[in-house]
């Protein structure tokens, strides 16, 4: 094998494509639930529980 050997390149130049994207783009925005901001808050709170039980006991402070 060629240590030179070009991969395929795939350049889709159909503006259907295109089209087909941005309406699939655009209703799984409308369809999907996207409350992340809960979900964020939920994973900071397990992941950083210790940082603040320490912060709070006044052992450590955290510069903002």
């Amino acid at each position: 094998m060629n240590r030179h050997q070009k991969q395929p390149h795939f350049n889709v130049r159909n503006p259907a494509y295109r089209q087909a994207f941005q309406r699939l783009d655009a209703a799984l925005e409308e369809n999907t639930p996207s409350d992340n901001y809960e979900k964020i808050r939920l994973m900071r709170q397990a992941i950083f529980a210790d940082v603040d039980e320490l912060r709070k006991s006044g052992r450590i402070k955290i510069p903002r």
